[in-house]
């Protein structure tokens, strides 16, 4: 099984530019969270999602074959996007590229691994976090964006309020 591609700081920045919502509220949330599980559901893998809005849980699901390691591993990687607002791996990019060493971040609190990335309100910053665990961390990641960019397609149609 190949590694990975690991993405530069650069392509994750972009990433956040470019998945930047005009609103969200807890139906875009519920609307996000179903399109993800069912994204997991139709590649056979078990994920926990979590979406949440200035500190509020508006979507989680574990689905079946997740563990409590796995709820609390997203709960780490969303308090990394709630620390430094900047996807969890970005940050842990971040970290190797400056300090070599990401151990530092790696605690009770925090964890600077792929899957959490930050709900971003065009003209008003990051105000929250989506946050997918259970695979390989880029994998976490990827899960996100792939769902992301499917969900800001439905706006070519005017089905979201997303830009």
């Amino acid at each position: 099984m190949a590694a990975p591609d690991l993405q530069t700081a650069a392509q994750l920045l972009q990433q956040e530019q470019d998945f930047q919502f005009l609103a969200f509220d807890s139906t875009i949330a519920l609307e996000l969270g179903l399109l993800i599980f069912k994204t997991a559901q139709q590649k056979g893998i078990p994920v926990v999602i979590s979406i949440r809005l200035n500190g509020h849980l508006l979507f989680h699901y574990s689905m079946p074959g997740t563990s409590p390691a796995d709820v609390e591993l997203a709960r780490k990687k969303s308090n990394v996007v709630n620390e430094f607002r900047h996807s969890s791996l970005y940050v842990g990019e971040y970290l190797r590229q400056q300090k070599g060493d990401i151990h530092f971040i790696d605690n009770k609190e925090y964890i600077a691994q792929g899957g959490a990335f930050p709900l971003i309100v065009k003209g008003v910053g990051v105000v929250g976090s989506i946050t997918v665990s259970g695979l390989i961390h880029t994998e976490d990641h990827d899960l996100v964006i792939g769902c992301l960019k499917e969900f800001f397609g439905l706006e070519k149609e005017g089905k979201n309020k997303v830009e």
